[in-house]
């Protein structure tokens, strides 16, 4: 059965559905990318349909990234493993920005059909940078679920575009928690940060909200003329501060060690300078450079190849 299911309703919402069936928490694989993939092209093609909702089937939405991908992306490039690691990353920054784009017109930034992800429970990694890319995030009053980013605790950073849309959604010194220590919070820390509301029933209120949405709704700031970054970008006296001071700590922190780390503070830097699509571009370069890193290889494998395999009793 495919990881992702649609279905429409005759209000003209449409409901995807994210279920990877042989697994307690969904995980992003290649064929789920696909799917997501034909299924956003169904939906923003199909004149019926007004809205899309982005769910799970289970009573989590995701866990993140099967990471045994990277290293499937790496040898299916052969002699040339940098340029399938920074292909695929693209590919990934390609779909989400589908999604966020919502097939609006690009000079109008009119046309749009909005998408909310309603969230049940615990979403991390790839399970959040998904629903960055919607257009209003709605998660589920549940005290035992967790929110966040937390590669850099595996010795990578979030390369699906969530290091550049957190930054930019909340500034670099209000993100840094978030991207540089990981930091995974309940859903009412998470509010008006991670996610936009917390509700009892998330896919119910997503399903209102995409129905009502207006073309102001759905059109990130960072689209939006005249957008600035919270906080100051690096070239404004308060934004300067704010990197110098994240530098100072990450190497206090890492002594230099831990290349994600310091490819995470590169690319929000370097992203805050240039548009959007290139930020996307300099976030996947840092995140090919830190996968083509062995120290990072290593941490993939320990923390989590390694870890999983302890777990199942190995």
């Amino acid at each position: 059965m495919a990881d992702f299911t649609l279905s429409k309703d005759a209000d003209g919402v449409a409901t995807i559905t994210w279920d990877v069936t042989d697994k307690s928490m969904n995980v992003m694989s290649f064929e789920g990318l696909e799917t997501l993939n034909d299924l956003i092209d169904d939906v923003l093609a199909d004149d019926a349909v007004k809205g899309v909702v982005i769910t799970s089937g289970k009573d989590t939405f995701a866990g993140g990234m099967d990471l045994n991908l990277l290293a499937k992306m790496k040898a299916d490039a052969g002699d040339d493993p940098a340029r399938g690691l920074f292909e695929g990353t693209m590919k990934m920054h390609g779909l989400l920005r589908k999604i966020e784009r919502a097939g609006m017109d690009p000079k109008t930034n009119k046309g749009g059909k909005p998408i909310a992800a309603a969230l049940p429970g615990t979403a991390a990694g790839i399970g959040l940078e998904l629903p960055l890319a919607t257009h209003r995030i709605f998660m589920a009053n549940n005290p035992k679920a967790k929110v966040g980013l937390p590669e850099i605790m595996v010795g990578i950073f979030p390369g699906a575009g969530g290091t550049t849309r957190l930054a930019r959604k909340l500034g670099a010194m209000e993100a840094s928690p978030f991207l540089l220590e990981g930091r995974m919070v309940s859903p009412d820390k998470a509010k008006g940060k991670l996610v936009d509301e917390v509700v009892d029933d998330p896919v119910a209120a997503a399903r209102e909200w995409v129905l009502n949405a207006t073309d102001a709704d759905i059109l990130k700031p960072w689209d939006a003329k005249g957008y600035k970054m919270p906080g100051g970008a690096p070239y404004h006296p308060a934004g300067f501060m704010t990197f110098v001071g994240a530098a100072a700590m990450v190497h206090g922190k890492t002594q230099g060690v831990y290349p994600a780390a310091k490819a995470l503070l590169s690319a929000v830097y370097e992203g805050a300078l240039v548009p959007f699509d290139t930020a996307l571009k300099i976030e996947a370069r840092w995140f090919t450079n830190v996968l083509m890193n062995p120290s990072s290889g290593a941490m993939i494998r320990s923390l989590f190849l390694n870890k999983e395999a302890l777990e199942k009793g190995a």
